[in-house]
């Protein structure tokens, strides 16, 4: 299973869970990446010069990742790769559907003041604005996370696989 969505819609917390349920191994995308380059995802995306690799290495590690027996979180970002998005074809995806509100009370962001939280909540807007289509276009199945706790969607996709 891939889960996708902007950030702090929950894909690694989630990930982790899901992957401890059935007992296979867990991606995180952008710990792999961020491991390989040497340095955080904000580090990394913070900086122009080093914001190109990331993307580079981005794409090929999602790739390596969606042919593995995993739960994989994939950065997100990562859908803005048609390759990614074609190596998504046929998988299980599920959408982390988050609002920005909600993604910027999880980072914690209220402490910074109110002008930082109206630069973040704008570039997050901008995000959901550019990659919505794309979370659209791959998943196949949507789970709105802003009123549930990490529990609650990991019980929902196990039972949904439990179902089928």
């Amino acid at each position: 299973m891939v889960l996708v969505g902007i950030p702090a819609s929950g894909k690694s917390s989630v990930a982790g869970q899901l992957a401890a349920a059935w007992q296979v191994p867990v991606i995180d995308t952008d710990l792999v990446v961020a491991e390989h380059l040497g340095g955080t995802v904000t580090e990394l995306l913070a900086d122009p010069a080093t914001e190109a690799a990331f993307r580079q290495a981005e794409e090929q590690v999602a790739i390596d990742a969606l042919s593995q027996d995993a739960v994989v979180a994939l950065g997100s970002g990562a859908v803005t790769s048609a390759s990614v998005r074609a190596a998504l074809a046929g998988l299980p995806v599920v959408w982390l559907q988050t609002s920005v509100v909600t993604a910027t009370r999880r980072l914690g962001l209220a402490r910074f003041g109110m002008d930082v939280l109206a630069v973040i909540r704008t570039a997050l807007d901008a995000q959901l604005a550019e990659r919505a289509g794309w979370y659209t276009d791959v998943a196949t199945a949507v789970i709105d996370t802003d009123r549930l706790r990490v529990d609650q969607i990991v019980e929902q996709l196990v039972g949904s696989q439990e179902g089928s």
